[in-house]
């Protein structure tokens, strides 16, 4: 008995065709890069939350620069354990830009865009980024950057919220 089953033809328009083959060769390329490529540094840092705002965030962020140098391309998220309520980091996002709009636009800061709630719900993750000067980065978000520069800006955050910070950086040839 013949159990082949004989399916309709779809006409694939030629544009589609040709952006569903671009779109394979791309993540084949990216896949070969990957294969090819090597990690420079692959690690975490669990930061305490009461460590926000005092000097020892500056020891966390000098221990990372220390692990990458001065310039070097990285991957990076700002996560969270399960300790931290994200009800209450919800809460520190929102008010923060809340605050941010009602100050003159000379005082305002550049809060980065964080993790959005509706499509990741329950996600750890607040901020996943790359940058060719990860160190100085990472530190922009876990301390304060100049007002301009798009950064978490953690030291506008309260430090009495209970659990830990968990920094997780890939570092990847330039």
């Amino acid at each position: 008995m013949d159990t082949t089953i004989e399916l309709p033809e779809v006409a694939v328009d030629s544009a589609l065709a040709g952006l569903i083959n671009r779109t394979a060769g791309s993540l084949r390329d990216m896949a070969d890069q990957l294969d090819q490529g090597t990690l420079l540094a692959l690690f975490d840092m669990v930061i305490p939350m009461s460590d926000i705002g005092s000097e020892r965030m500056d020891q966390h962020c000098d221990a990372i620069a220390a692990r990458l140098g001065k310039k070097q391309m990285a991957v990076y998220a700002i996560c969270f354990d399960d300790d931290v309520p994200l009800d209450r980091v919800y809460d520190v996002v929102d008010g923060n830009k809340a605050r941010n709009k009602t100050l003159p636009a000379a005082e305002r800061r550049a809060f980065a865009r964080v993790n959005k709630r509706k499509r990741n719900i329950g996600s750890r993750c607040l901020y996943i980024g790359q940058s060719e000067k990860a160190a100085e980065r990472i530190r922009q978000h876990l301390t304060e950057a100049h007002p301009a520069t798009f950064a978490i800006h953690l030291n506008y955050w309260p430090n009495d919220i209970p659990g830990n910070l968990i920094v997780q950086v890939i570092g990847v040839p330039n």
